[in-house]
């Protein structure tokens, strides 16, 4: 087992601990860091060719997200767990149907705005079958409606649910949605927020993130 072809960070403007954090991720998605993998601040250090203090701080993300685990040998590589996926879907239902809810009371024009275009990108991306495009709109449409909440703890704990959600998803369950009826789905919720419908906001978006757990969970079951 090789982690070599972990890419360099090199130097560039973004804060290089976030840069860090993104290049493991990816490194977990594409099991170049295969599940149970030892990590450690001065492999990957010397890996990605930075100091020790960025990649310190990442692995702490890392491990408060719930994709690096302590062990009795120091810090390993999550394993595949069906449990944890389940965990990782049912809370960002609760997250973000909360979410949701306060967006659509507290989301200013600008914001509601924002929602809608990228719930309307996610359904365009989806009808055209970029599902590059559409795995992007998607995680922007529930980041901003998180945003949307002017609550910084929520906002955050929605985007780490959904690091944990998508990266176990992609590296441990081999699934397509009904990427159509997802982007439908952001649009129905959109507009539950424009009209400032709390409850329909809400009820959207547990709806649809529990219809999506469903169908990763049948996957990860065959």
């Amino acid at each position: 087992m090789t982690t070599t072809a972990v890419q360099p960070v090199g130097l560039r403007p973004q804060s290089l601990t976030e840069i860090a954090f993104d290049r493991i991720r990816d490194a977990i998605v594409n099991r170049t860091l295969q599940p149970g993998t030892r990590v450690s601040e001065s492999m990957l250090s010397e890996m990605l060719q930075v100091s020790k203090t960025p990649v310190r701080e990442a692995l702490l993300r890392l491990c408060h997200v719930g994709l690096v685990e302590p062990n009795t040998r120091g810090l390993r590589v999550i394993m595949p767990n069906r449990d944890l996926i389940r965990d990782a879907y049912e809370l960002r239902s609760g997250l973000e149907a909360g979410a949701a809810r306060t967006a659509a009371d507290r989301a200013d024009a600008a914001q509601r705005q924002a929602i809608a275009g990228a719930a309307k990108n996610s359904l365009d991306s989806a009808r055209s079958q970029d599902t590059a495009g559409f795995s992007q709109w998607d995680t922007s449409f529930h980041s901003v409606v998180a945003q949307a909440t002017g609550n910084r703890l929520l906002s955050k704990a929605v985007d780490d649910s959904l690091v944990l959600a998508f990266t176990l998803r992609s590296r441990d369950v081999l699934t397509l949605d009904d990427s159509v009826h997802c982007g439908q789905q952001h649009v129905d919720i959109a507009e539950a927020i424009k009209a400032g419908d709390a409850e329909a906001a809400a009820r959207g978006m547990h709806d649809h993130i529990t219809q999506v757990m469903a169908t990763v969970l049948a996957a990860a079951d065959k």
